[in-house]
């Protein structure tokens, strides 16, 4: 949900984030952003640590809400 994700990205570590690392280092295996999943979990990982993950949110927040 939306307050869990928010959480996560503002830095809670935890099993849900452990989940959101793994999913998100497959899907950028897939995507050819990364070339093994432990790769992809660590590219995911600093996206979220360096606040580009709630930056891009707050991004497509803005532009889904016409801001």
């Amino acid at each position: 949900n939306a307050a869990a994700i928010r959480r996560l990205l503002d830095g809670e570590k935890g099993p849900y984030r452990d989940i959101v690392l793994i999913n998100a280092g497959a899907a950028l295996v897939v995507a050819d952003k990364a070339k093994t999943l432990k790769d992809g979990v660590k590219l995911a990982a600093a996206s979220i640590d360096s606040g580009a993950a709630r930056d891009k949110l707050a991004q497509l927040v803005r532009v889904t809400h016409g801001g």
